[in-house]
């Protein structure tokens, strides 16, 4: 009796299942198409069908977050990017016609923070602790005449 082959796409669906992204595959296929990914192995559901599925997922599903490898881009797709620097650009231009009618200077807004950045406040260079700094000859100290 011949071994029975398990279908075409089993070997694709189990390597994403073995590389740790199967949650996410059985979570986007019950939310998005109501199918239970169980139903392989009930003999209901073709792995060539789940894959056909998987990959036509929207860019913000879990699974395209737990193949891009950070969660907090979880729901950050193009659209939502885009919407961000909409944002962003109408603040700037608010802050814009802010500071040009004001006589006192106006705070510029800061963005809308986004997956994968973090701002850093950072100070004015200083160079001073350099090893190779040395002070500047007095030549160019002083103004010319």
């Amino acid at each position: 009796m011949a071994e029975r082959h398990p279908g075409p796409g089993s070997l694709q669906l189990g390597q994403l299942i073995r590389e740790g992204h199967g949650a996410a595959l059985r979570a986007d296929l019950q939310h998005q198409y109501g199918l239970d990914l169980a139903d392989i192995w009930r003999g209901r559901l073709a792995p060539r069908r789940v894959l056909d599925l998987a990959e036509h997922l929207p860019t913000g599903s879990a699974l395209a977050t737990s193949l891009g490898g950070d969660p907090a881009h979880r729901g950050w797709d193009l659209h939502a990017h885009l919407i961000a620097h909409v944002i962003d650009a109408a603040h700037h231009t608010a802050w814009t016609v802010a500071q040009a009618n004001s006589r006192k200077p106006v705070q510029r807004p800061r963005p809308l923070p986004r997956p994968g950045t973090r701002s850093v406040r950072r100070g004015p260079l200083d160079l001073s602790a350099h090893p190779l700094a040395k002070p500047l000859p007095e030549r160019y100290r002083s103004a010319p005449p």
